[in-house]
């Protein structure tokens, strides 16, 4: 049985948050619904290179959202599955990555991009549902997956091994590192920034403080941090994807007004498959999914583009590429 994420915040605190949201009653209510509840996780299978031509999971499937979604993603049932899927023979063989539904829509924006990148970084990227949904949806020819951590490293290097990605390496390199290393080397990045991560509760995952102001705001300036990083990166005429799954606008909406302001060569990057999810706190084209909208716990995205000539990538480091995925064995 799940367990309420609700017990470890207070109702007022959350709704302090459906207020900032400007949420309908409605709305407000099938959110207090969703914390209390702990059951608007969504789950989906991400199809890898491994798995065989025309292969289809041992799973009930519904079908993938069309506006947003991908061919090689399969969306699962609403409730839990009676089979977890990481319990399968076929995820140890590599044939599916599963993941929820939300982070699949945080990455619908990567679908217009003008261009196939040269090379991509997945800062923040353990333990690595963007880096596989990036591969997934536009295969960028170099991709850096980076992680910080060294225990959850590894866990993200197990994970693009047995999948059967190629052409990914992976770093262990803070942000500022990375600006410092690496400037404008890269025409993607990839900032899934750790947050305080309100959604778990709508997964009935207790996270207790996650409505704390001193932990929104202590979360929105380290992804600030990351943002101006991740931007010094960021070569002329490429991206820069931001997501989060948090609903506080401290750490979504204000971090892309704070940054536009930092960097006025960069501009948000109008989503139409997302349209019915534009976030009503800001002219910019920023994007929320919610729990009463059906596809996963929740979460933020925004694409960014900074302006100028795409041109040929300067070389990266040697060191950097240190960590070749394809050239390990389990």
């Amino acid at each position: 049985m799940k367990h309420s994420g609700f017990d470890s915040v207070s109702s007022s605190q959350i709704l302090r948050l459906t207020r900032k949201l400007e949420l309908t009653p409605a709305q407000e209510q099938d959110f207090l619904d969703a914390t209390q509840a702990g059951d608007r996780s969504r789950s989906a299978l991400v199809i890898t290179p491994k798995a065989p031509e025309g292969y289809i999971p041992p799973l009930p499937a519904d079908e993938s959202p069309r506006d947003w979604g991908h061919p090689a993603v399969i969306a699962l049932p609403e409730g839990e599955p009676e089979t977890k899927p990481g319990a399968l023979p076929d995820y140890e063989r590599g044939y599916y990555y599963p993941l929820d539904l939300s982070s699949v829509w945080e990455t619908a924006p990567l679908e217009q991009l003008p261009f196939r990148p040269e090379r991509c970084l997945d800062m923040c990227a353990a333990p690595g549902g963007k880096s596989i949904l990036a591969q997934t949806r536009i295969a960028p020819r170099e991709h850096v997956s980076n992680e910080v951590h060294p225990k959850r490293l590894g866990i993200l290097r197990h994970n693009l091994l047995r999948c059967g990605f190629t052409g990914l390496y992976t770093q262990r390199l803070r942000p500022d590192q990375w600006a410092e290393l690496a400037p404008a080397c890269f025409d993607l990045i990839l900032a899934d920034a750790p947050c305080s991560g309100q959604s778990l509760l709508a997964k009935g995952i207790p996270n207790p403080g996650c409505f704390n102001p001193s932990v929104t705001g202590g979360n929105a300036k380290r992804q600030r941090g990351i943002l101006l990083a991740a931007v010094r990166c960021l070569a002329p005429g490429g991206c820069l994807l931001y997501t989060t799954c948090t609903y506080a606008p401290e750490e979504n909406e204000r971090n892309i007004l704070y940054l536009l302001k930092r960097c006025p060569e960069l501009h948000t990057v109008a989503v139409p498959e997302l349209e019915p999810f534009r976030s009503s706190l800001t002219q910019e084209a920023c994007y929320r999914l919610m729990p009463f909208h059906g596809a996963g716990a929740g979460g933020f995205t925004c694409l960014l583009r900074r302006e100028g000539e795409r041109a040929q990538l300067p070389p990266l480091p040697e060191e950097l590429l240190a960590w070749p995925i394809h050239a390990m064995t389990l």
